[in-house]
């Protein structure tokens, strides 16, 4: 494998993880929207912001 082919595996696979986490977040949102948001104040408590 070259370094192509590795940043487009390695791009591909970041895709994915985006897009799962996306997918779990809609999810969790959809069943408890409280729940969500004491994630999003997690987050916003470990320095990551996040908009309501």
């Amino acid at each position: 494998m070259n370094t192509s082919q590795t940043l487009r595996i390695a791009g591909w696979l970041l895709l994915a993880v985006l897009l799962g986490f996306a997918v779990v977040w809609a999810f969790l949102a959809y069943l408890s929207p409280d729940r969500v948001l004491d994630f999003a104040s997690l987050l916003q408590m470990c320095g990551i912001p996040m908009s309501r």
